[in-house]
């Protein structure tokens, strides 16, 4: 994933290199679903064990809700705390005003979870600072290669 752009998220607890690969579906082009369906990469650490996960769990507009609530995080215009995804393998929490959390479940979780862990109990937090709004920006520079194909309603 070097050589890609890729969305940085870094807190004392842990780290997050979220990347894509593709579409899943790369030949769909005109269903609002289908079409819009990212595969994923992404490498964390929590601790000082880390993994790597791949796995389509994001839409584009998925994608374009997230770098949104990122910059509302960084600004402090937060309508809604949470930000989570049709699938729920990544979620995004804003736990105080200095800090959101990053949580992984079922395919991005870390190889050494259990199937009996809630979603969310592995993760870290990643201080509201400027960094959240470089990593927003990184987002919609993915986008740029992957754009929102079929509008989803």
């Amino acid at each position: 994933m070097s050589e890609q752009i890729v969305a940085k998220f870094e807190g004392s607890g842990g780290s997050l290199r979220l990347g894509v690969e593709g579409y899943q579906f790369p030949h769909i082009l005109d269903d609002d679903w289908d079409s819009n369906w990212l595969i994923i990469v992404g490498e964390a650490e929590i601790g000082n064990r880390s993994w790597r996960f791949r796995d389509a769990c994001l839409t584009t507009f998925e994608m374009e809700r997230l770098a949104d609530w990122l910059d509302a995080a960084t600004t402090g215009k937060q309508s809604n705390p949470f930000c989570g995804f049709t699938e729920p393998n990544l979620d995004f929490e804003r736990v105080s005003n200095e800090a959101i959390r990053i949580g992984f479940s079922l395919e991005a979780a870390p190889p050494w979870s259990s199937e009996d862990d809630d979603f969310g109990t592995h993760g870290f937090e990643v201080p509201v600072n400027d960094r959240l709004g470089l990593a927003a920006t990184d987002l919609r520079r993915l986008l740029q290669t992957y754009p929102v194909r079929a509008r989803h309603p």
